[in-house]
């Protein structure tokens, strides 16, 4: 049995992203885990859209971790050349949460 060819992600965005009408600047909501995750999809989608990033990952331990990503998350926001502007959102830092989530 021949397996289904696999989808090219990237054609089908840039499919996608021709489809925006020329002179607009649509919103994009993106969840981040961290800087480097981010780095090439805030630099590409960039060019496309004004992004608010919503940085959320609980499962960081201890505490003082998760606000130095928080922290480079925001740096590297700050430092990206963009053409549409990127706003930051941070999400609640619930680590019991997360783990009372997971536990099961």
């Amino acid at each position: 049995m021949q397996t289904p060819p696999k989808p090219n992600y990237q054609r089908e965005l840039e499919q996608t992203l021709s489809t925006i009408p020329a002179g607009t600047k649509p919103h994009l909501f993106l969840h981040a885990c961290c800087a480097p995750c981010s780095s090439y999809v805030l630099t590409y989608l960039s060019k496309y859209f004004a992004i608010t990033v919503f940085y959320y990952n609980p499962n960081i331990y201890p505490e003082e971790e998760y606000t130095k990503r928080v922290a480079e998350q925001q740096h590297f926001i700050e430092r990206l050349p963009a053409k549409y502007p990127i706003s930051f959102v941070e999400g609640t830092y619930d680590k019991e949460c997360f783990y009372e989530m997971a536990r099961g």
